[in-house]
Parts: C-alpha cells; sequence; structure tokens
C-alpha cells in the first residue's frame, strides 16, 4: 500500500513538473498517457464492430479498414513517443522535434476520428477537447501552432464541404448515430463507453489543472512575501502585517511591541571571510528567529541589509526585552561554522513598545535604541516605550 501511494504521489509530482516546467519529455510522456487510452478503446471497439455484422452495418465499408489502420498507426506512433518522452523525462534540455512528433499526429488524427464519427452528433468532440486542452496546459502555443492549425483545418474544411453537400455529416457511418428515435444498441453502447472515455479523464484534467494553478499560486504568494535567503517574512510582508496588528492594538488596547535588531560588525564578516559566509550568517540568524518567535502570532522580518525586525503582538516592553534576551543567547550558544571554523557573531538590538497604534513612531524609537545600543559597545538591548511626546533616548533602558 505504501509503495501505490509513493507511486501515486511521484506520477503526480511527474505531472505537476511537466506543467509547470514544460519539460518536453515528460510532457510528451503525459499526454500520450491521457490520450492512448481513449483511443485503444475507440480502436478495440471498431475491431469488434468489424468481426460482428449487426454492428458493422452502422459503419460504411470503405472507410472501417482505412480508418482501422490509422487508428493502429497512432496508437503505435504514440507509444512510441511515450517511450521517448519516458526516456527523456528527466531531460531539461528543449526537443522540439519529440514535441511535434507526440502533438502534431495526436491532434491531426484525433481531428480526423472526430470529423468521421460526426463531430457534433457524438461524444467525440469531446475527446477532441481532452486532445486540445491537454497539450494546450503541458506545452507553449508557439509550439502548438502547426498541431492546432492542422486540427483547425481539418475540422473547418469537413463543415465547409458538409454544408456544401460535398461530405456526408458522419462520413465513416452508414447513417447518424441519432435518428431522432431510440439509439440502436450499437450505438447506445458506443456512446456510453466513448463518453465515459472522453469525459473522466477531461474533468480529471480541468480539476487536476485547477489544483495545480491554486498551488502554484500559492507558492507564488509565499515566494512575494518571503525573503528568499533567510525564509522569514520580507520588508513588504512586515509592512502589511504592521498596519494590521496596528488597527488591532488601536481597537484592543492590548500592548503590541517592535523589535528592531541589526548584525554587529557585519561588513567586517563580509570583508574578511566572503560574502557566502555572510548570507550563511543572515540564514543562521534567521533560523534563531524563527525558533525564538511564536507561528502564526508573531512577525520575524529582514528589514534590509543585515537589519531583522520582530512584530509581537499581545507582548508589551519586558516581554519584548525577554525574545530579544533568548535571540542574544542563542546567538552566543550556536555560531556559525565557515570553512570548519565557528564564527560567532552578536546583534544590537532597540525595542519599542507600541502606544495609541503609533506604529510609525515605534519604529522610529527602536531604530533609536538600536543606535543607542550600538554606541553603547554593542551587543546589547535598549528598549523603551514609545510614547509620542518623548524621545526615545529620555525613555530607554539598556540591557547588556
Amino acid at each position: 500500500m505504501r509503495r501505490l501511494s509513493a507511486l501515486y504521489r511521484g506520477a503526480l509530482t511527474q505531472i505537476d513538473a511537466a506543467i509547470v516546467h514544460r519539460r518536453h519529455g515528460s510532457s510528451c510522456l503525459v499526454l500520450v498517457v491521457a490520450l492512448w487510452p481513449p483511443l485503444a478503446l475507440l480502436c478495440l471497439m471498431q475491431l469488434y464492430a468489424a468481426a460482428h455484422p449487426w454492428a458493422s452495418q452502422h459503419y460504411r465499408s470503405e472507410w472501417m479498414v482505412p480508418a482501422l489502420w490509422l487508428q493502429a498507426a497512432l496508437l503505435a506512433w504514440l507509444a512510441a513517443m511515450g517511450c521517448l518522452g519516458w526516456r527523456h523525462r528527466r531531460c531539461e534540455e528543449r526537443m522540439p522535434w519529440l514535441v511535434q512528433a507526440t502533438v502534431v499526429p495526436a491532434l491531426w488524427g484525433m481531428a480526423w476520428l472526430s470529423v468521421a464519427h460526426g463531430l457534433k452528433d457524438s461524444p467525440m468532440g469531446m475527446m477532441l477537447l481532452v486532445a486540445l486542452v491537454g497539450a494546450r496546459a503541458l506545452f507553449t502555443l508557439r509550439r502548438l501552432c502547426w498541431a492546432f492549425g492542422g486540427a483547425l483545418v481539418i475540422v473547418v474544411g469537413a463543415e465547409v464541404l458538409t454544408s456544401m453537400g460535398l461530405l456526408p455529416a458522419s462520413p465513416m457511418l452508414s447513417h447518424p448515430i441519432a435518428m431522432g428515435g431510440e439509439l440502436a444498441p450499437w450505438w447506445a453502447l458506443w456512446v456510453r463507453l466513448v463518453f465515459n472515455a472522453a469525459a473522466l479523464p477531461f474533468s480529471g484534467m480541468l480539476f487536476y489543472l485547477a489544483g495545480t494553478v491554486h498551488r502554484r499560486s500559492r507558492e507564488l504568494e509565499t515566494l512575494v512575501r518571503t525573503d528568499a535567503l533567510t525564509g522569514l517574512a520580507n520588508r513588504r510582508e512586515f509592512m502589511t502585517c504592521l498596519q494590521r496588528e496596528s488597527h488591532r492594538h488601536a481597537r484592543s488596547g492590548r500592548p503590541l511591541s517592535v523589535v528592531l535588531c541589526d548584525v554587529d560588525h557585519f561588513k567586517q564578516v563580509n570583508d574578511r571571510w566572503g560574502h557566502p559566509a555572510g548570507d550563511a550568517v543572515l540564514a543562521h540568524i534567521g533560523r534563531i528567529l524563527r525558533a525564538s518567535t511564536r507561528e502564526a502570532v508573531d512577525t520575524a522580518a529582514r528589514y534590509g541589509g543585515e537589519e531583522f525586525v520582530l512584530l509581537l503582538p499581545e507582548t508589551d516592553v519586558h516581554g519584548a526585552i525577554h525574545v530579544a534576551e533568548k535571540i542574544a543567547v542563542a546567538l552566543r550558544e550556536q555560531h556559525v561554522i565557515v570553512d570548519g571554523r565557528p564564527l560567532r557573531v552578536t546583534q544590537s538590538v532597540g525595542v519599542a513598545q507600541v502606544v495609541d497604534g503609533d506604529t510609525e513612531w515605534a519604529l522610529k524609537v527602536a531604530d533609536r535604541n538600536l543606535y543607542q545600543a550600538k554606541l553603547a559597545g554593542r551587543d546589547r538591548i535598549v528598549a523603551s516605550v514609545a510614547f509620542a511626546s518623548t524621545s526615545a533616548s529620555e525613555e530607554a533602558a539598556s540591557w547588556p
């Protein structure tokens, strides 16, 4: 059971990769897997009809054998393209030849079969939609010009010839499927099987595409809100959270604090150890900030460069100092390993408690307190309540 579940998840991952990254090999494989079963069912039903007079009477004898050969050739060709797609499923290189060799025969063959059976009065129209929607989901429109253009020519050309009386509405059939009365037994069976063979994968494809778009939109939203290096919220997301918490604080009167942190001597880290070491330091601090704050309550963000900021709802200045101290202890105890050697970093911290929902002033106070912490020798915390009538320096208290 676990193995089946793993195979199922692997298949979904493969389809996701084909849709999102549009690797030509995996995309061709997915298209073949989607189209081959309904085409095989159609071919098997036609083989059965050819061997039984009660069913074969519904087809034009001069069309039956060529149609069977066409379907058999198309199935064999798509199977070969599926094998090539499987072989190149993880290949990042573009293979336009494989795309054209898969999509053009698939869409042209499906269009021809749809016209031959009657595009408007049979489920073949839905099978053609499966091919068109699947191909568009897996490939760029540029890659589908020949396939879409040829399918359009077949369908429109058949409509024009039919309107001129030069081609029957369903040229492969001895008479239309629906005659205005009860369906013949063969067509009753044929319509049900072909309709289900087309409708089920088509519905599944639409639902899966909707789910894929939803997942990817959430991932993009996360990328927009997240700093890629540290995994914390970025400045834009922090300002959004700050505005939201400011309104909540103004309504409820519950405490709200801001903690502004700056890595000490960060330029020296970059100059001496290199920028990769500096990135490692920032990522390390990001992990510590996430571990030191409450998930889904607090907001930890990279404010810019080597500056970080915390937004702490339901937290007064003493609680914010406690969080800042916990972070300072973690930084002293957990060193960054660079080239096999431990690198110790510290932070200067400015803390401010918001008063009357004035978060803009609280940020200024926290920044002033941070500056005071730098002047006082770094690796320390300066905190105050951000009263609008007083300056930060007058209200600030320092913690080594």
